[in-house]
């Protein structure tokens, strides 16, 4: 992991010029010369590989495998080969990422968060200048609802939630070669004004769930097999552009958002600590074929918030005002710029572990890092920051930790991307449930607690456990959450996922126990006023579970399995106007919600609105094939139609997908009566019996059968 920094001054780092020269023009491309006539801009392709380490790319010195595609871009391009991230977290990070903001500006520092209107992102100003923009997400935690899609003209992020419920957001994820698929149709349209396409591909990310491969070396562990898939896939793209003819006129920049520990300070993930080995990131600048000879490899380290400065810049674009981050076309040109402190930051045990949060700043080869026991490390000499400086270069310690606080001041009031402050809304409903909350949930001065390093063992506990209770083995889980709340009382994350367990195994009033008690410390959690409202449901309940659920979505409009409960209590007590809606209203947050739209089918049935029932369930169905229940409402529906034929499709498909479905196979038995096939009805009115004993309407087809033969 020994990175080529040079040493420097402790805090001045010395920049070699770079001469930038007018290199004699490539071949242009069959219709660069049409474009230049035109002035059309170049296009601009932004590629984030989630999760990975730039040391494990063989163009960043990784020797255990190569990454043959990738480190193509770095031919005719120039590889950043000192990038940090700003959190080692998805949406935090790909927020500062597009907006050139920092997290403590924008006021996203953890994922499931909702970006602000007011946002000025990347997307928004190319737009503006006439671009077509387009993203294609393959993590959930960078769903449309979030607010990152502000600005993209399309923001394709189609995720099942309906297949994958009970799953943590993180985890949820769509193959890259789908991804790529999206953008390949989008890009193959061929518009006559220039493109920016964002593509984010999320197969590193944990747990892995790559598609079997061929010619994989032996040995490999899941993480870089994950990276030889990822590898493939963007060599299947970067293909499609040649092909194309696009890459000649396109600037192409390829990025991470953050890195992954894998073991390193007993982390095995990221989003923990704040080390090199979760904020170093790859960055590389394909630059398209007409622009002039930039050096290939820049030393100097750099930040993500410096991208879409630098993107705009080489597109002639003015720099929005509201941007932090600086271009790094200057240094490419020869400019000897003081190094600029590069600040990082993990606020996550904080917000789910209860210690003190984390900030760093890295200026030339010295990283600090804010913490109750602070930490310097000389990355140059100690790539792995295994030796803490801090007692022995204590003059420079003080001086990095007093830049860091100045920059912080110095930045806090410019970002505009989120409020921090809760809603009158959210106030009036927590305070209607019997909550004393405040308009600022996470107080400035909430920076006292443990030092995370003294937790990361509990922490790591905590996610095995997780990952037990994922498996089914709820009693292992329990019994290490247990013992964590037994040593630390105030583990919220911890109390909350126990209370799920319990909440799994049908025992609610514990479970409801647990949420409250969760609610006691922290009011404003709206995933605790969820789950409370479920167990409430379960055991009827539901006046309260109501008031819950319009908690959380004053806390979390986006949050729609929210709005999909409360929108089910509505239809369950006939109150058809709210259901319809609620529903309607989901649709706004997530077009493709599948239970919005089979509830508004199974609402049009009830009106006896057959056109508008059909079209709900079939998008319904269109979301989730593989929902039986779906199909055998819409079979039921044109069972009422007299539509035999598309009727006894919809039937057979509910109990091919569902085989003990017995409404399913009841009602296949009542069109094959109707189509005079009684002997194969009369076995589809045994099968309803067989899946449900007390299923008295079968019990009585089957008498009326044997009777008439």
């Amino acid at each position: 992991m020994k990175r080529d920094l040079r040493p420097g001054i402790e805090i001045l780092l010395v920049m070699l010029a770079i001469a930038v020269a007018g290199a004699p023009a490539q071949d242009a491309a069959p219709n660069d010369t049409a474009r230049q006539q035109n002035r059309i801009p170049p296009s601009v392709i932004l590629i984030s590989v989630d999760t990975l380490r730039a040391d494990h790319l063989s163009c960043y010195g990784y020797r255990r495998m190569l990454t043959p595609h990738l480190d193509t871009l770095a031919k005719g391009g120039t590889i950043f080969a000192q990038a940090d991230s700003q959190v080692p977290l998805t949406l935090p990070s790909h927020v500062a990422l597009l907006t050139s903001t920092y997290p403590f500006a924008n006021g996203i520092e953890d994922n499931v968060a909702e970006l602000g209107p007011q946002a000025v992102t990347l997307a928004s100003v190319l737009k503006n200048h006439g671009y077509r923009t387009g993203a294609f997400v393959g993590g959930f935690v960078l769903d449309a609802r979030f607010g990152l899609n502000r600005g993209f003209d399309e923001y394709d992020s189609p995720f099942d939630l309906h297949r994958q419920q009970g799953k943590d957001p993180s985890d949820i994820k769509r193959a890259g070669a789908d991804v790529v698929a999206s953008a390949e149709k989008w890009l193959a349209e061929e518009p006559a004004e220039p493109f920016f396409a964002f593509v984010h591909l999320y197969d590193l990310h944990t747990p892995y769930e790559i598609p079997p491969q061929r010619n994989v070396a032996p040995g490999l562990s899941g993480y870089d097999q994950a990276l030889s898939y990822v590898d493939g896939v963007l060599g299947g793209f970067l293909a499609f552009l040649q092909e194309r003819a696009l890459l000649a006129h396109t600037l192409l920049v390829f990025v991470s958002d953050h890195g992954e520990s894998l073991g390193e300070h007993g982390e095995t993930t990221h989003g923990y600590f704040v080390y090199q080995s979760t904020l170093h990131v790859p960055l590389i600048f394909h630059w398209p074929s007409q622009s002039p000879k930039l050096q290939s490899r820049i030393e100097q380290p750099v930040s993500l918030l410096d991208v879409s400065p630098t993107i705009l810049q080489f597109l002639g674009v003015p720099v929005p005002a509201e941007f932090q981050g600086h271009s790094l076309l200057e240094i490419l040109r020869g400019a000897q710029q003081a190094p600029e402190g590069i600040y990082s930051e993990s606020l996550y045990a904080q917000f789910h572990f209860g210690t003190a949060p984390l900030r760093s700043l890295r200026v030339g080869e010295y990283q600090y890092i804010e913490a109750p026991k602070p930490e310097l490390y000389d990355l140059a000499q100690d790539p792995g920051e295994n030796s803490n400086l801090f007692g022995s270069k204590p003059v420079l310690a003080l001086t990095m930790r007093s830049r860091l606080r100045k920059l912080r001041l110095d930045n806090a009031s410019k970002g505009v991307a989120a409020a921090s402050s809760l809603s009158p809304e959210a106030i009036e409903r927590l305070r209607a449930l019997g909550y004393l909350v405040s308009s600022t949930p996470r107080a400035a001065s909430a920076e006292s607690g443990a030092d995370p390093k003294d937790r990361i063992r509990q922490y790591e506990e905590y996610g095995r456990a997780l990952i037990q209770a994922s498996a089914g083995q709820l009693a292992e889980a329990d019994a290490s959450m247990e013992r964590l709340l037994a040593a630390d009382p105030d583990l919220i994350d911890v109390r909350l996922s126990l209370g799920l367990d319990e909440q799994k195994l049908d025992r609610h009033q514990q479970a409801i126990a647990a949420f409250q008690q969760v609610l006691k410390e922290v009011p404003t959690n709206s995933l605790a006023h969820f789950d409370l409202a479920v167990s409430e449901f379960a055991l009827g309940q539901t006046d309260q579970a109501i008031k819950e659920l319009q908690a959380v979505l004053a806390l979390a409009p986006y949050y729609t399995r929210a709005e999909e409960l409360l929108g089910t209590i509505w239809l369950q007590k006939q109150d058809y106007e709210r259901a319809r809606d609620q529903f309607n209203h989901l649709l706004t947050v997530d077009p493709g919600d599948y239970a919005a739209h089979y509830n508004l089918g199974v609402l049009a049935v009830i009106e006896k609105n057959s056109a508008e029932a059909e079209q709900q369930l079939q998008a319904a169905i269109k979301t989730d094939p593989s929902a039986a229940e779906a199909h055998n409402t819409l079979g039921s529906l044109y069972l009422e139609l007299g539509k035999l034929d598309p009727a006894r499709e919809e039937f057979e498909t509910a109990v091919r997908l569902q085989p003990k479905f017995a409404w399913a196979h009841y009602n296949l038995g009542i069109v094959l009566h109707q189509e005079n096939r009684d002997p194969e009805a009369l076995r589809e009115f045994e099968l309803a019996q067989e899946a449900d004993p007390k299923f008295t309407r079968a019990a009585e087809a089957i008498r009326q059968l044997q009777g008439s033969h």
